[in-house]
């Protein structure tokens, strides 16, 4: 409190003073400026008074000149126009030069526009007579206007009188005169310049008539009460030039500035001194979020992985010597990535929460949920009954999980899948723990996903052999124990052979030949199948180059690719340069993609497939009808073939009704979108009847023969002969 007291009275006095500074400063500083304004206004105004004085009795100086010539001509002026436009030459500045014999206008030069003024007399019929009687009176130049002329515009009008010595008697002759437009004597100033800048000017003259101020000239904008005079003196009058500045900063502006800087520096102070409080204070709450940063995961709340890990290691302890159990789930959610990929991390992190929210609102307070990072949690379950109480309780955060979810406006639904370990049991110590639950919960996915799975002995076993397997799998690839069989592509219509599929096989040196459904898997767990996709595509693009050099029939060779190798940003490159290797036409080389694996993200996948097709490659759906594309997303996608998965045709010859339905479906469905359709596992003649008799085009099995070497696809025959197989089919006549 005394602090704060101190602090806000030392504030006070910065405001004070330094607001008693910022007033005087401005009132100073305005001052100096207004009287460095005001003589640069003075020189200002004292030039252009000058520059119009000047103009004008440079102008003025023709009618003497005029009256000369007259004088010396006796009254009996010849070549007047071309006097006149030599005296307008050398001066400058005048509208047009009159003379007036008797006081009537004879002669103007120049004349057009100006020949309602001839005829015209000055002493009697003009508003301004009053000036010529001066001259006439006062024997010297007068100068009448401004004022409208006969002819049109405004001018001002200088008139000498001229007399001629007669027989000793001076007699008056007439007038010379000048007439001066008035926007050609302003011109010659910077008035309009100085208008276009700000400035305001007025001249105004004392009415000859009416004795008041008549403003004849001046700027658009008004004059400010600051504003200066200066006289010009001219033939028989005054006339006065006023000009003002462009108005100032107002010197309020500086009193608000000087205040707003005093608050502002007196504010600061105050922050200053109380900054050791409130770092004291900042340094406190910091290290409270230091401290639930290290145990808690920043986007959910949850515990973290550490929090995880201590409180496994203290609840280890616990049960070992109190002989009870404790149950560990690890839990994935099924297939997040796509979520993540069509809708944005965003709204990942937003769906992250969400279901974080309702572990928590489902589970007991003395239950740890923890975010291992990812979409991966674990919860430990503190004092079960029964290992049926864990499992119930990782159904009901399966049930909780796959409840709808609405994010940005739309209906989501997820899966999750869990493995389970019970502690001790299944290991004591965290890290034995954390392995069996995961390896439970890839158990649970490999399984269909969606449900949950105990942890049991065999899956370690398991987990080594995989192992085991996939360091083989390195050393197959180095040292090509893997090889290629091809299965013949049958086309049923033209009952010809059109292609094969590429089929990779290998040959362990202890295990002998290996399903490819062994080790497919772990060469996509690890990544290899995608070094081992580029091999096989090159081996399939060899045997199509050497059919063409031993001048065979051209047939193409479909190979598949896996979800790792279609979403390798290298794809296209690498097919490009084993085509340009092999010198292989591509349209002889086929793709197959999974249906699951095109819907993983079906903005990206009809990008890649757009590419492939302009490198001149055809494309298939590999296993359709298996995974969960929509007619809508499938009229998208740039491919050339459907080939149906065999689960579908080994139904349709035993009679299951709903197999044959979506077999004819997609035969039809393909039929209109002008796709190719294969079936696949074609094993029996009613299978093949069927399909024949629903216009599928293509297809394959053991019907027509299994996967062969390279040596017999070389010799193997490509026309069918007219009957058609039973069991087996009959080898064609010609190669």
């Amino acid at each position: 409190m005394r602090i704060a007291t101190q602090t806000n009275l030392i504030s006070c006095l910065v405001f004070s003073g330094l607001l008693t500074c910022g007033l005087y400063w401005t009132q100073l500083n305005h001052t100096v400026q207004q009287n460095e304004q005001d003589r640069l206004m003075r020189d200002i105004v004292n030039a252009q008074a000058s520059a119009l004085e000047r103009r004008l009795s440079r102008s003025l100086a023709a009618t003497y000149i005029l009256a000369q010539e007259v004088k010396r001509s006796q009254g009996e002026f010849q070549h007047f126009e071309s006097y006149a436009d030599g005296v307008l030459k050398s001066i400058g500045g005048i509208s047009n030069l009159q003379l007036a014999p008797n006081g009537i206008i004879d002669k103007i030069h120049p004349l057009p526009g100006n020949e309602k003024a001839i005829g015209h007399n000055i002493l009697r019929d003009d508003q301004r007579s009053k000036e010529a009687l001066l001259a006439v009176k006062e024997k010297h130049l007068t100068l009448a206007g401004p004022f409208p002329l006969i002819q049109g515009g405004i001018a001002i009008i200088g008139r000498n009188p001229v007399f001629l010595n007669r027989k000793g008697k001076e007699e008056f002759w007439g007038f010379t005169s000048a007439l001066i437009f008035l926007k050609d004597l302003i011109s010659v100033t910077d008035l309009i310049d100085l208008e276009s800048k700000g400035y305001s000017y007025k001249l105004l003259r004392t009415h000859p008539d009416t004795g008041e101020d008549d403003i004849f000239a001046g700027s658009e904008s008004s004059l400010t009460e600051h504003h200066l005079t200066q006289r010009i003196t001219v033939p028989n009058a005054q006339w006065t030039l006023c000009m003002s500045q462009p108005q100032t900063i107002i010197p309020f502006v500086g009193y608000i500035s000087s205040f707003l800087v005093a608050m502002l520096l007196a504010i600061l102070s105050r922050k200053i001194l109380l900054q050791p409080e409130k770092l004291r204070q900042t340094v406190e709450e910091k290290t409270a979020q230091l401290s639930n940063l290290a145990f808690h995961d920043p986007l959910t709340g949850l515990a973290n992985r550490r929090l995880l890990n201590e409180q496994l290691e203290q609840e280890i302890k616990y049960l070992l010597c109190n002989k009870t159990q404790a149950g560990l789930l690890y839990i994935d959610l099924d297939d997040f990535k796509r979520i993540n990929d069509s809708m944005g991390h965003e709204v990942g992190d937003e769906l992250l929460q969400l279901i974080s929210d309702r572990f928590r609102s489902t589970l007991r307070k003395r239950d740890i949920v923890a975010r291992l990072g990812g979409d991966e949690f674990a919860v430990l379950l503190r004092g079960p009954d029964s290992a049926a109480q864990v499992k119930k309780t990782a159904d009901k955060l399966i049930a909780l999980v796959r409840k709808p979810l609405v994010l940005k406006g739309r209906e989501v639904t997820i899966s999750a899948s869990i493995g389970i370990t019970l502690l001790p049991n299944d290991g004591r110590d965290v890290s034995t723990l954390m392995r069996n639950a995961d390896m439970a919960m890839y158990a649970a996915k490999k399984s269909g996903k969606h449900h949950a799975q105990f942890f049991a002995p065999k899956m370690q076993e398991i987990a080594n052999q995989n192992l085991l397997l996939e360091q083989d799998l390195h050393n197959a690839l180095k040292h090509n124990e893997l090889f290629v069989l091809y299965q013949p592509l049958i086309c049923l219509t033209e009952r010809k052979v059109v292609g094969f599929e590429a089929l990779v096989r290998w040959q362990h040196p202890q295990q002998g030949l290996l399903s490819p459904d062994l080790f497919i898997p772990v060469a996509e767990e690890t990544g290899l199948v995608v070094p081992m996709g580029y091999s096989v595509i090159l081996e399939a693009c060899q045997l199509i180059k050497q059919r063409q050099q031993l001048g065979l029939a051209p047939v193409y060779i479909a190979v598949n690719l896996s979800p790792q190798q279609f979403s390798d940003t290298a794809l296209c490159s690498r097919i490009q340069d084993i085509l340009a290797e092999t010198g292989v036409p591509p349209e002889l080389l086929e793709l197959e993609i999974t249906e699951t694996a095109l819907m993983d993200n079906i903005d990206i996948a009809i990008s890649t497939l757009e590419q492939l097709r302009q490198m001149g490659l055809t494309v298939a759906i590999d296993d359709f009808g298996t995974g969960y594309s929509s007619l809508s997303q499938l009229k998208c996608l740039p491919v050339d073939t459907l080939k149906i998965d065999r689960s579908f045709i080994s139904g349709v010859a035993d009679g299951d009704d709903s197999d044959q339905k979506i077999v004819e479906a997609i035969i039809a469905m393909a039929n209109k979108l002008q796709l190719k359709i294969v079936a696949e596992g074609i094993e029996t003649a009613e299978q093949l009847t069927f399909l024949e008799q629903n216009e599928c085009s293509c297809g394959q099995g053991y019907l027509f023969d299994k996967p062969l070497p390279e040596a017999q696809v070389l010799m193997y025959p490509i026309d069918l002969v007219a009957e058609w197989p039973s069991s087996k089919y009959i080898h064609a006549v010609s190669l």
